[in-house]
């Protein structure tokens, strides 16, 4: 019998706000800005610990700290802790201090090039951070590229599958750099997007539901299904053969008649376009259609965890969508959500999460 996943906590943080509980009014509120160079850190972890620690692995350290803390496993004992993983995806990693060591190597004297820099400007920087201070000491890996936070759910999902592990920490971080507003904001069609990007870090805690029930703690969703895929989007559709299509086709005649699609690109138009051609399996005609693209940005792998995170929280009460003005006027229940994410060129994912009840089978 198949191990059934699901969504037990969730962790948070921007350059708006930190925690689920300002999530919501992180999307509903105009909140001032703050740079991350200005968060206080020290406010909700020990900074002395991760001293050289660049942005991203700061965020991604506080995220996972807080969804370890949602899902009630703040005190991890020596055994446990082996059987936790963590799957990091990010799409630059550490750029700001990669720039610097490599900068140093090519315009000034490699010899005088710093270790110590270097052993942060490596993608993998932030899961070591994670896991040396949370104490997790089972199974952990980092995933670059676009989707990467998809990828690390699939990734986390099959390692529960497979019994590596009871319990993983799947998300992502990404920091803006002017590097990326320059490099990128030449070659998009809404070039002020990327501009007034931010960064930050996302995590799910996903389990076995068999671990959830035997812990007692709250289950916010069931994963349902994930898929990736790399096609551009005339590609999926002339050929209509992508495995993101089947895997929506699959779960497409179990769909109720108050589902909802979430949509996001770093591209508005591309992200319409792939939402039309998503909801070809979708069943019924009265369905949701909220494209988020605006909401998250160029945050990258941030955009992608915080846009999961928007799913789970979905699913798990339609309260949580109600910042968003399409939703304003919804009187039914949203029960399930589609969760799909879509990057620049062509990287393509989707998910499925389900609300689960005590009641189930």
């Amino acid at each position: 019998m198949e191990k059934r996943t699901v969504v037990t906590g969730v962790g948070f943080l921007n350059d708006w706000v930190a925690g689920k509980e300002n999530f919501t009014r992180f999307l509903s509120e105009p909140i001032p800005q703050t740079p991350l160079e200005k968060i206080d850190f020290d406010a909700h972890i020990d900074t002395s610990l991760v001293r050289r620690a660049d942005h991203v692995s700061r965020c991604a350290l506080v995220a996972a700290k807080f969804a370890l803390e949602d899902a009630g496993l703040s005190a991890l004992s020596s055994e446990d802790s082996r059987k936790v993983g963590i799957v990091f995806g990010t799409v630059h990693g550490p750029l700001h201090y990669s720039i610097e060591y490599h900068a140093s190597l090519v315009l000034g004297d490699p010899k005088l090039s710093s270790p110590l820099l270097f052993s942060d400007s490596v993608p993998n920087a932030a899961v070591s951070h994670i896991s040396a201070v949370l104490g997790i000491r089972g199974y952990t890996t980092t995933l670059s590229g676009y989707c990467a936070v998809m990828q690390a759910l699939r990734l986390g999902a099959e390692l529960i599958e497979e019994g590596i592990v009871d319990v993983c920490l799947v998300g992502g971080a990404d920091v803006n750099h002017d590097f990326l507003v320059k490099a990128y904001g030449a070659c998009l069609r809404n070039s002020a997007l990327i501009a007034r990007s931010f960064g930050g870090s996302g995590f799910l805690v996903i389990e076995s539901l068999e671990c959830a029930i035997q812990r007692k703690v709250r289950v916010y969703a069931q994963l349902k299904g994930v898929n990736t895929i790399t096609a551009s989007y005339d590609i999926a559709k002339r050929y209509d053969l992508s495995p993101l299509h089947e895997l929506l086709c699959q779960i497409g005649d179990g769909l109720k008649e108050h589902d909802c699609l979430l949509s996001s690109s770093y591209d508005e138009e591309d992200s319409l376009q792939r939402g039309d051609m998503c909801l070809q399996a979708f069943k019924h005609p009265q369905r949701v259609v909220l494209d988020c693209s605006n909401s998250f940005g160029y945050g990258f792998s941030a955009a992608e965890a915080f846009q999961l995170i928007l799913g789970v929280l979905g699913v798990y009460s339609s309260e949580n969508l109600s910042s968003f003005e399409v939703f304003s006027n919804l009187k039914r229940q949203v029960d399930r959500m589609f969760v799909m994410c879509t990057a620049l060129a062509g990287a393509n994912a989707c998910a499925l999460f389900s609300r689960y009840s005590v009641d189930k089978d």
